[in-house]
């Protein structure tokens, strides 16, 4: 499947609705849910798909950190070097005014850069020993209607190779201008030495689903940066699902950042590695990992000719049993689709419930 027609099939499910409620589908026994209970195929799938978006969408958050292109000097070159016309289906520029740097990156379906699939927009400022930087990320479909905004506010001190980040972040579908999902994160870079907390929940109004689900992570894990600018995280990233009412998970205030509210649905492990190039595009995921209830998951990534990278996904019940597959581009737009054959749209790595 081509990647513009991914996109073109996620805009219509937004637009037009998908079939089939979120809850639809058998229960998967849970084996280590409280009280034995069972989780249904939505809670599977929720708590898996969190559990297998948040490195890509973390180590996007945090390779901008370390190649510069949040509008920081990172360890290789100034902001004022990072504009550039079409490469890699990718430009960027960059602008600066009295003590602010905006650093605009779009990215495009096409190696022409004429279809714009993504624009990312970070406004730099330091004060001290301290910068905040304002990042806003819309994504698009090739019919140029608007797929979601994720909103993200930096805090940083130290080095892009010897620092510390604190993100609060929040994604809205569409043109909604209520956030479906939100979430903190903090990370820490010491040499190669990674270490990070990241928590986050989604309310979801569906009446079929009418719930809140959150994750709390933490992940160790090591750096490499190649010559190219290329970064890759690789290590372990240990996680705890919940399930509340609508409304009703809160994050803390401040990391190591931590869900409160609602009922544990389990726990989790991924292993492997994720590869963002210097311009922001995602170039490898190889994840594999346990979910709540003895359920996996497998995330691979491959590159046609054209250089177009496709994300893939598996997720099992604990007897091998097919619960979910899903497909995305290298932005996290895509479908994920049940077992059952109900299709829902995937935005920026977030599962779009109808």
């Amino acid at each position: 499947m081509r990647i513009p027609t991914i996109a073109a099939v996620v805009a219509a499910a937004l637009l037009a609705g998908c079939g089939g409620g979120g809850s639809s589908g058998p229960s998967v026994p849970s084996g280590g849910s409280p009280s034995g209970s069972q989780l249904s195929t939505q809670d599977v799938v929720q708590s898996a798909t969190d559990a297998a978006f948040g490195p890509i969408a973390d180590a996007e958050t945090d390779s901008a950190v370390i190649n510069g292109s949040l509008g920081n000097s990172s360890a290789a070159r100034s902001a004022q070097s990072l504009g550039h016309g079409c490469r890699n289906r990718t430009t960027r520029t960059v602008s600066v005014s009295g003590g602010s740097v905006t650093v605009t990156t779009n990215h495009y379906f096409d190696a022409a850069c004429t279809e714009l699939e993504s624009d990312t927009v970070a406004i730099y400022t330091a004060s001290g020993n301290t910068a905040t930087v304002n990042r806003t990320v819309t994504t698009y479909n090739m019919a140029e209607l608007q797929l979601g905004v994720r909103k993200q506010t930096y805090t940083l001190t130290g080095s892009t190779s010897s620092g510390t980040w604190t993100v609060m972040s929040a994604f809205y579908v569409g043109t909604s201008a209520t956030p479906m999902t939100q979430y903190g994160h903090n990370a820490t870079l010491n040499a190669s030495a990674y270490a990070a907390t990241t928590a986050g929940f989604t309310n979801d109004a569906k009446p079929s689903i009418n719930a809140a689900y959150g994750r709390q992570s933490s992940v160790n894990a090591t750096v490499s940066t190649d010559s190219s600018g290329d970064v890759t995280f690789t290590g372990t990233r240990n996680g705890t699902e919940f399930k509340g009412a609508l409304n009703g998970l809160t994050i803390s205030s401040a990391p190591p950042f931590t869900i409160s509210g609602g009922t544990q649905l389990g726990t989790s492990q991924l292993n492997g590695a994720v590869t963002f190039d210097s311009d922001g595009n995602l170039e490898a995921v190889a994840l594999t990992g346990t979910l709540p209830g003895g359920n996996t998951i497998n995330v691979t990534s491959s590159v046609n000719t054209s250089g177009v990278v496709t994300v893939s996904g598996t997720i099992t019940s604990p007897t091998n049993a097919p619960v979910a597959t899903f497909t995305t581009d290298a932005d996290g737009n895509g479908i994920l689709t049940l077992a059952n054959g109900t299709q829902l749209p995937i935005v920026d790595w977030h599962v779009v419930w109808s």
